[in-house]
């Protein structure tokens, strides 16, 4: 008899835990104490550290068969992050790491020597910069083309 017993109680025990209140049910007759507390809101963005070898950069191609003088200027706040003027030979590439750690708003003006000039902005979000999303630039003879990479 002494065994069933001992066996029944050995069956049960994984159970008990189960059945005892948790602390978070036992009620206390003191009360805690709170202060009040305030939090600020930030007008800055949050800067997000983007991977050290994944950066967002800005690549300036010409796919064309001649040489053109391009200049690319990138804005953030008022702040010049890149402001380069370059000779790109035919089917030549540039590419730029301008440091971008904080979301925001971006300006990128790409602008051929005798040629097109194309300004667009550029909302750079958390996902980006983590991410480290790119920016594509191609320059065509009547026309100059910026894409985003997701």
């Amino acid at each position: 008899m002494r065994r069933r017993t001992f066996l029944a109680a050995l069956a049960l025990s994984p159970i008990t835990g189960c059945a005892a209140p948790s602390q978070s049910a036992t009620t206390s007759s003191e009360t805690p104490a709170t202060s009040p507390t305030t939090t600020a809101k930030s007008s800055t963005t949050p800067t997000v550290t983007p991977p050290p070898d994944d950066p967002i950069l800005f690549v300036v191609h010409n796919p064309t068969e001649s040489d053109l003088t391009v200049s690319v200027t990138l804005t953030h706040d008022g702040t010049s992050l890149i402001d380069e003027t370059v000779a790109l030979a035919a089917d030549e590439a540039v590419e730029y790491d301008p440091g971008i750690h904080t979301p925001g708003a971006y300006t990128l003006t790409v602008a051929v020597d005798g040629g097109p000039t194309k300004t667009r902005d550029l909302p750079i979000e958390r996902f980006d910069v983590g991410a480290g999303s790119n920016h594509y630039v191609e320059i065509y003879a009547d026309e100059i083309q910026i894409f985003a990479e997701e």
